[in-house]
């Protein structure tokens, strides 16, 4: 995990407004041994690793955001941002006249993810020179103190100053009272993972995400909220459907994802390589029947089911360790992929727990575990390595895909996720700049 540092220097300013003027200062950002804030000032033609802000629109857009920045996952892959969302992640968005490193947040519900990018300013005082050559990740507990104690830092100033009495001071003072009572953070929680600001979401839908969850689990309605938003009733809609009826030959009591101290998508590799080592079975592809019966599905029950519609598939807990499960893909190659993350996902249910699985789109670090196992547990790296035996051409790939029934993006990004190809998609999960 990294660190993050927000290093002040206080001054003063010629700025007409008190707050602005007394919270001036020298501030550098620093993500390890990497400074976020070193730029070039086009008017004095000088490299600096700090800038001449006032602090206090960082802030006041920290504590403004502080439910979205730690709790909205990012939107599924291949959809870009609403202005709403990107204004709660996005630090430019502190604004207020000055010119802001180009620094991406995103939270994936067990830790923060940065990003970073060098930006030209034509017509501005700086240019910002340095990014991150790809994404950092921090725990939740450190990137919230590191936050919490610029804004204590900026309160601090005003209070020495005398000018307690600010906008920020209440509004920090609203999100502590609530981040210390249980029932307003989670009311909270839901309405920044459904993409709404505090107060922003209707009471009614609020109440529904809460009703739901006492079925859902909380665990699992953290996961349908960002597909859901407003439209949560929808739940309702898969509360009633009925699945493929399985009881799945393993659980975390056999292999306990959870307890494998590492990133989610090294846990979802270590629990896959831990099962193929209890089928014996380190190197050959996974058949259909195989993958059936560690779920404990009938064959032909899952012949004859027919997927309906919907952006998520779920798995309802039933008596005895049996489950309901209702897949959401079509394709053959996709159905096999699914039913691994389901796989994958039981592995990382704590035992005796009644909360439902979700597999979705999200990038959300119990997704990330999911694929990562399902990607392990089809096509185990060191097998693809020596099945492509140093040929990693689009066609050796297309093959090697074929062999273990996986997609041909499966196999992609399973060798670049390992360093043994270079990635084609870009580092950052959407264009930043307007």
């Amino acid at each position: 995990m990294s660190n993050l540092n927000f290093s002040i220097d206080w001054l003063s300013s010629g700025s007409a407004d008190p707050v602005l003027r007394d919270t001036s200062a020298q501030l550098s950002i620093h993500l390890d041994h990497v400074c976020l804030t070193r730029n070039e000032d086009i008017w004095s033609k000088t490299v600096r690793d700090s800038i001449l802000v006032s602090v206090y629109p960082l802030a006041f857009w920290l504590a403004g955001s502080w439910w979205r920045l730690n709790n909205e996952p990012l939107p599924a892959s291949g959809t870009r941002p609403p202005l709403a969302w990107r204004m709660a992640h996005e630090l430019g968005a502190a604004n207020h006249g000055f010119v802001w490193p180009r620094i991406l947040f995103v939270p994936d519900g067990e830790s923060m993810s940065i990003w970073a990018e060098p930006i030209a300013t034509p017509g501005q005082s700086v240019n910002y020179m340095t990014g991150l050559d790809t994404v950092k990740t921090l725990s939740m507990k450190d990137f919230q103190r590191s936050t919490d104690d610029l804004v204590e830092n900026v309160l601090s100033r005003l209070e020495a100053v005398g000018q307690g009495q600010t906008e920020l001071a209440s509004l920090w003072a609203l999100v502590k009272e609530d981040r210390n009572d249980a029932k307003a953070s989670r009311v909270r929680q839901l309405e920044a993972q459904m993409g709404f600001d505090p107060e922003e979401c209707s009471p009614a839908i609020i109440e529904e995400a809460l009703s739901m969850q006492a079925t859902t689990g909380q665990s699992a309605m953290s996961e349908l909220a960002p597909v859901f938003s407003d439209e949560i009733s929808r739940i309702g809609d898969l509360q009633g459907q009925s699945g493929l009826k399985g009881r799945p030959r393993v659980t975390s009591a056999d292999i306990d994802m959870s307890a494998i101290r590492a990133r989610p998508w090294e846990q979802g590799v270590a629990a896959a390589k831990r099962l193929r080592e209890r089928l014996d079975n380190s190197a050959a592809p996974i058949s259909d029947a195989i993958l059936l019966d560690l779920l404990g599905i009938s064959q032909k029950e899952a012949a004859r089911w027919e997927p309906a519609k919907t952006p998520v598939a779920i798995a309802k807990p039933g008596h005895a360790g049996h489950w309901d499960l209702i897949p959401r893909k079509a394709h053959p190659i996709a159905k096999r992929f699914e039913w691994s993350r389901f796989l994958g996902d039981v592995l990382s249910q704590p035992e005796g727990s009644a909360d439902w699985l979700v597999s979705s789109d999200l990038a959300t670090a119990r997704q990330k575990r999911q694929r990562a196992f399902a990607a392990e547990f089809l096509c185990p790296i060191d097998a693809l390595v020596d099945v492509l035996n140093g040929d990693y051409s689009e066609t050796a790939q297309e093959e090697a895909a074929e062999y273990f029934k996986v997609s041909e993006k499966t196999v992609e990004s399973h060798l670049a996720n390992h360093d043994y190809i270079e990635r084609v998609e870009p580092q950052l999960p959407y264009r930043l700049a307007v």
